[in-house]
């Protein structure tokens, strides 16, 4: 099987109007594929997407989180999965349980 997973980026997965029909679909994903991992993008950061409960019920559903707007100026194209070196990879799993953001293990 080489599809390891889903990734959902472009616009903005986090806003209100995105929310209503990513989540279900999410959940749906889960259900049907429950071995494959989901990542998302996102503008937002993680300390920004817990304080609001319809962003933190979306959250729960993903495995990986990409978070931090994009900045040209801080672009780098070494960086894996990203593109400004503001940006980081969080385990969503564990930055839920520990309260803070948990960087992902890429095992590169």
């Amino acid at each position: 099987n080489f599809i390891s997973g889903l990734t959902v980026l472009g616009g903005e997965p986090f806003e209100e109007e995105n929310q209503s029909v990513l989540a279900p679909f999410l959940e749906r994903v889960q259900a049907v594929f429950p071995e494959k991992n989901i990542w998302c993008y996102t503008g937002y950061t993680f300390e920004q997407l817990i304080r609001n409960e319809a962003q933190l019920a979306l959250l729960r559903l993903l495995d990986v989180l990409v978070d931090g707007r994009y900045v040209e100026a801080l672009r780098d194209t070494d960086l894996p999965f990203r593109g400004s070196s503001n940006q980081r990879i969080l385990d969503v799993k564990k930055s839920l349980e520990r309260g803070e953001a948990v960087p992902y293990s890429l095992g590169l």
